[in-house]
């Protein structure tokens, strides 16, 4: 008896392999490689590096940092950030559209390109403090520096989590009640304090988890608007690998992961209680309400614009002096001498273009390594309900929950010589060891939204092709894919769009011959030359731009905005 193997069988199983292979190599052995350095030497177990790290004054001062600016931050978006929901979803303020697309900027406005956006403004050099310098003449042109431009940064970038989450809890909020309570002669505010904010909590609970875990693992903005005094945990454990102490850098990341799985189970935790809360049809829709006091009225609306202001001054700058002249870069306040000539050396000058092309071909590589993944593993998680597929779903799932720093230190120490687990190749120091990274951690944007969208087609259709004789292969590839590929397109292009202004993952595996766009942002914003800042407006403006096509047609397809950069 001979066995056979048809060829779609045996292209299943060389598929299912080789997911086997990716996530033992590339998510597993990462992270013990991480485990055992941070806590074996010589084969014995240790606490060598929690002495080290617990004896340092400079590590005790960045960790200091690190919490401090991660509890400010909680409370100082959370401010912000529902002052703005109620002014764009529960009080009637004029211009309200006009506001949306003000508070909607940090959705454009992200990670290394939000840092060197508000250096460009603020900093030393900044357009603001051009501005203010003849008013102030004493002010000290590194005023926006510190944990100070760290916490002001966090302040206004991370509201997108309220923009996106806490609003679409308010519209959940039963107006009936609130009519009723006002009916009852409760003021405006206590009706939203005592009826609006509980059926908020959980939401806002699982918000401000996600604002700490941001801050804690900020990167970019730190190294950036921090100056020579301020940094925090992330920067430290990328010199600390850099001067070859990577048992330090294993143990701080640890350290690192720990604190944010526990905020991941949190959400988990609020999440759910989200969806019990909000799960209940309203009878009646949110209305605003205009606001009867004539002095809170026009507070209400100074501060709306104010913070409209403060959201759209970097985004709006940028884009009006990547036009400038390098003269008018350098001198004004608004950019009086208007030039193509930035754009035209960007594109025409190899040094400037090469990082955008680097960019560009990293995240098609990884993109197209992430969406063949997904696209295999979404279909045996959907078909297949056992251990095997639950293991495979938590899987993708660490990624996601881990800090990129953690991931990338795992890379480093288990990829920094041959290794067996990739055929006995060195991986680190070659241009496949960032898209790799890249294509690790936006895997769970893929999953997750490719999950949805194979949940949401029609089960007859699969009938129907199994009915008339087609294979698996032939039926996902005639019927299942066309369906789907809207999502698919537009999942790889969120997927680019982070990949394009991803920091924390690039700055620990670039080398000579992958230069990112990110590093070469973080490199401009701390050069003075007006040339290189004109090429840094160009690239965080052309970013910008495709950042805003994708979240609109993200928003238009209702897929949201997913997990941010680092």
């Amino acid at each position: 008896m001979t066995i056979t193997f048809k060829p779609q069988k045996l292209l299943y199983l060389l598929g299912i392999l080789a997911l086997v292979w990716i996530i033992v190599a590339f998510v597993y052995f990462p992270i013990i490689s991480v485990l055992m350095k941070a806590l074996v030497a010589d084969g014995t177990p240790t606490s060598e590096a929690i002495s080290d790290l617990a004896r340092s004054r400079r590590v005790r001062s960045v960790v200091w940092n690190t919490i401090w600016i991660s509890v400010l931050s909680v409370f100082t978006v959370n401010v912000v950030g529902i002052f703005q929901v109620a002014v764009l979803e529960y009080v009637k303020v004029r211009g309200n559209a006009i506001l949306r697309v003000g508070y909607a900027t940090p959705l454009v406005l992200v990670s290394v390109v939000a840092a060197a956006g508000y250096k460009f403004t603020y900093g030393e050099f900044g357009v603001v403090t051009r501005a203010l310098q003849p008013i102030f003449p004493d002010l000290d042109p590194e005023w926006f520096t510190g944990g100070f431009a760290v916490l002001y940064a966090h302040t206004f970038l991370l509201t997108y989590f309220h923009f996106l989450f806490l609003r679409a809890a308010m519209r959940k909020v039963d107006f009936s009640t609130i009519e009723a309570a006002r009916n009852l002669g409760a003021s405006q505010f206590t009706a939203f304090i005592r009826i609006a904010l509980p059926v908020l909590l959980p939401t806002l609970f699982a918000t401000s988890i996600l604002v700490f875990y941001y801050s804690i693992s900020s990167f970019a903005l730190p190294l950036i608007l921090g100056g020579e005094d301020f940094s925090m945990v992330a920067e430290l454990i990328l010199n600390l690998n850099s001067f070859r102490r990577q048992d330090l850098a294993a143990m701080l990341a640890l350290g690192m992961g720990v604190i944010i799985v526990i905020c991941f189970l949190a959400i988990q935790y609020f999440e759910s209680r989200s969806s019990y809360v909000g799960g209940a049809k309203t009878p009646v829709r949110i209305q605003k309400t205009a606001i009867q006091s004539p002095v809170i009225n026009a507070v209400v609306h100074f501060f709306a614009y104010l913070l409209f202001v403060v959201n759209i001054l970097p985004a709006l700058l940028i884009v009006m002096f990547s036009f400038a002249t390098t003269r008018s870069i350098v001198t004004d306040v608004i950019p009086t001498e208007l030039t193509l000539r930035n754009y035209v050396h960007v594109f025409s000058n190899s040094n400037a273009v090469q990082p955008f092309i680097n960019s560009v071909l990293m995240g098609l590589a990884a993109v197209s390594i992430g969406l063949a993944v997904s696209l295999f593993a979404v279909p045996l998680i959907h078909k297949y309900r056992n251990i095997g597929t639950k293991l495979l779903d938590l899987s993708f799932l660490i990624p996601w929950i881990l800090p990129y720093a953690l991931l990338a230190i795992g890379l480093i120490i288990a990829y920094d010589s041959p290794n067996w687990m990739v055929f006995g190749k060195v991986l680190l120091g070659t241009f496949w060891i960032l898209p790799i990274a890249y294509a690790l951690v936006q895997i769970p944007l893929m999953v997750r939204f490719l999950r949805a969208a194979f949940w949401n087609l029609d089960p007859a259709y699969g009938e129907a092709a199994r009915s008339l004789g087609s294979s698996p292969l032939y039926a996902f590839r005639r019927i299942t894919l066309p369906l789907i590929l809207p999502v698919v397109v537009l999942t790889g292009a969120m997927a680019f769009n982070r990949i394009i202004s991803e920091y924390t993952l690039s700055a620990f595996l670039y080398n000579v011959n992958n230069r990112p766009l990110s590093i070469a942002l973080v490199d401009g914003a701390r050069d003075p030359n007006p040339e290189q800042t004109a090429i840094n407006l160009v690239y965080i403006t052309l970013i910008m731009i495709f950042s805003f096509v994708v979240v609109t047609l993200a928003d238009r397809f209702g897929l949201g905005s997913g997990k941010a950069d680092h």
